[in-house]
């Protein structure tokens, strides 16, 4: 039997593929109690292309060896063309070249910013606007975010640099990177069709990079092999060694800015809405509901695709407006703390390339049935969650749900926990 059902879920979900909002935020509150990062000295701002022209040897030699790694270790893992391989001998546009090795949008701005957090901007900056930021399609989301331009040899904090890099993946690093999907490089990179989310939204594409179904029953891999095809573990391995490398050659900016990027991918399987296609829904009840539409009754199905839409997009504005009001107002909150809990930390094994699959992912399934069932709850009698009504008049929201701020703290703990864990792996000498 296929399962359309599941696929048809994912079209849905996935324009709003980006987990926990502002990535950058919770990197500072989770990350900020972190000695390496507190104590590190300050790191000089410099270009891409000066990191990859002074240590080009051994940028392609690493990329061929997690490429060899990667055919290895990563079900389902498409090898990379030949024809992406770094040069031998660096040619004019080493950002380009390196881009593509990697096989990441070679248009993305890589624009020199940091973020600040919530009522912390500085005004006397120059501030570059979103299109100048991230790809003209992925703009909506981000409308209250303020980049601060930095330049060349320009000395930053540690944590500024990475907690503004961890949201970058989200400003177009995975879009149109399928074969079916518009430009050209979809048809060199090697994906093939894009596995699940809707070709209506560009910003969709980045699905299957973003989320990771790797705890679904057989059955259901039978049936609907595509959810296997993603990625998200991966990206983190790639930006994980490069953060390495940036380190021990003496470029700690991009050191810094690396692990960020592949820190992202460590958050987003955080959101159980990005480990499991449909929370709260047995096999059984999968399968009754797909048999049901393919004999001509898909009410059930349409109004489970709905739901998980709803809850996905409703519960990330939730927490996103509460944690934006609780930082205005400065004052200590459980949410805040949530984010720095470090006794959890010694709840986890070390870091390794499968701990995003085996510990992150896993954990997060294991939580969706119960903040699926939350959210319910708390939809059924909440008002609008956004800071403004269609009326500009602020929302009545009070926050006071208690079930599901229990389950939002517990995640938002497990965000912060993991975030240090990969951290510290990525700054271990």
């Amino acid at each position: 039997m296929k399962l359309p059902f599941i696929l048809l879920v994912l079209c849905v979900t996935a324009p709003s593929a980006w987990g926990w909002s502002n990535h950058t935020v919770g990197s500072y509150l989770a990350l900020q109690a972190l000695p390496a990062l507190r104590e590190a000295p300050q790191v000089e701002v410099e270009p891409l292309e000066q990191f990859l022209a002074q240590q080009y040897p051994a940028v392609a030699q690493l990329l061929d060896e997690q490429e060899q790694f990667a055919r290895q270790h990563f079900a389902q893992y498409p090898p990379r063309p030949d024809d992406l391989k770094i040069p031998a001998e660096p040619g004019d546009n080493l950002q380009h070249a390196f881009l593509t090795a990697l096989r990441i949008n070679p248009q993305i701005h890589l624009a020199m910013v940091i973020q600040p957090l919530p009522g912390r901007d500085l005004l006397e900056r120059e501030h570059l606007k979103a299109n100048q930021v991230m790809v003209e399609q992925t703009l909506s989301p981000w409308n209250r975010q303020r980049f601060i331009h930095v330049l060349t040899g320009e000395k930053l904090p540690p944590l500024a640099v990475l907690a503004s890099a961890a949201d970058e993946p989200d400003y177009g690093h995975d879009i149109n990177l399928f074969s079916d999907n518009p430009g050209e490089v979809g048809g060199r990179y090697g994906f093939g069709p894009q596995p699940f989310g809707d070709s209506r939204f560009q910003y969709s594409s980045q699905a299957p990079f973003h989320m990771g179904f790797f705890h679904e029953s057989p059955v259901v891999y039978a049936a609907a092999g595509f959810l296997q095809r993603s990625w998200p573990h991966w990206r983190a391995y790639q930006y994980m060694g490069l953060a390495r490398l940036a380190f021990a050659t003496g470029h700690s900016y991009w050191g810094y800015r690396f692990l960020g990027w592949g820190l992202h991918h460590i958050q987003d399987l955080t959101q159980p809405y990005h480990a499991k296609p449909l929370p709260g829904a047995g096999l059984a009840s999968l399968l009754l509901m797909e048999g049901k539409a393919l004999a001509g009754f898909d009410s059930d199905k349409h109004a489970a695709i709905q739901r998980v839409a709803t809850r996905h997009m409703e519960v990330e504005k939730y927490q996103a407006a509460w944690l934006r009001r609780l930082l205005k107002a400065g004052e200590p909150h459980p949410m805040i703390a949530a984010y720095a809990r470090l006794a959890e930390d010694a709840d986890y094994p070390p870091y390794s390339v499968d701990y995003l699959r085996e510990v992150v992912s896993a954990q997060a399934v294991a939580e969706s049935a119960a903040f699926d069932e939350a959210i319910e709850q708390w939809l059924a009698t909440a008002p609008a969650t956004t800071d403004f009504s269609a009326s500009n008049q602020v929302s009545r929201e009070d926050y006071d749900h208690p079930q599901l701020n229990r389950q939002l703290l517990q995640l938002l703990g497990h965000f912060g926990a993991h975030s240090r864990i990969y951290v510290r792996a990525g700054l271990a000498p």
